[in-house]
Order: structure tokens, then sequence, then C-alpha cells
């Protein structure tokens, strides 16, 4: 079980990719999140609003459920890239990258985080007139917080 859910949240980002153009966006759970932009054709559209990263981010965070006692969990930083179908469910196998750590504590945190995004799609909150700002998202996971 985590430590702190909220020391978690601290360090859960959202990343949505668009067209070969990477946004990020910081969602720390006491801080205010802004939207995410982007420069299309000179002119600034909005891609994901804040208060959708935060319900996908929420969502995901519900589901997820690791041992903080982990040998070296608090070094070990993942990223999880998924392709989404316009009814925001996984489509194929979601790609996943870990390090730092010990090999036993990576597998325990990406079969985690894995779990977690299963559990928590659909991803109904994603508006489908959007759908080409997060048919590809980025979730990065950082557990240095567990450790605090």
């Amino acid at each position: 079980m985590l430590k702190s859910l909220s020391n978690f949240a601290k360090s859960f980002g959202i990343r949505a990719v668009l067209m070969g153009i990477v946004i990020g966006l910081a969602l720390p759970l006491e801080a205010n999140a802004e939207t995410v932009d982007r420069v299309n054709g000179g002119k600034e559209a909005s891609a994901i609003s804040s208060a959708t990263a935060v319900a996908m981010r929420d969502a995901i965070q519900r589901q997820f459920n690791i041992d903080a006692r982990l040998e070296g969990i608090g070094s070990v930083r993942m990223t999880i890239h998924l392709k989404l179908d316009r009814d925001g469910q996984i489509v194929g196998v979601p790609d996943v990258e870990a390090s730092g750590g010990s090999e036993s504590t990576r597998q325990s945190i990406t079969n985690a985080g894995v779990r977690a995004v299963r559990r928590a799609a659909p991803f109904t909150m994603l508006p489908k007139d959007k759908y080409d700002a997060w048919k590809e998202v980025i979730l990065n996971f950082d557990t240095s917080a567990l450790t605090q």
C-alpha cells in the first residue's frame, strides 16, 4: 500500500502527445494546474483542460497499489505510453520504461502501474471532440515522494 497517496500525487504527471509534439503538465495535488496549450499553425489551442487531466490522474491514482517498503522504491521512475481509442479504451499493449531501484522493485512498480491504468480505463472524462489531442498519452511516475 502507498505510504501516502497525497505524496504520490505530488509526483504524478500526465503528458499528452499530439502530432509528434510532447506537452508537459505537472499536476501536484496542492498546486493549481494550468490548461495545456499547444501551438498549431501559429495559433494556441487548448489541448486538454487541467480539470480533465486531473480527473484522469485521479482515476489512475485510485487504482495504484504498491508496497512502499520495497527496496529502493524512492529512486524508481516509470513512463507508460498509452494509445487510446475514441471511447478512452486502451489500444494494444502499453509501452513501459522504468529506471532506478532494483530489478524486482522496478518490476513491481511497472506491474502496479500497468494494472492501475488498465483498471482505470476507459477514460471517459476525455472530450471526444479533442480526440486528436489525447489519442496518445504519456504517464510519468516518480516514486521519490513515497519515501518522504
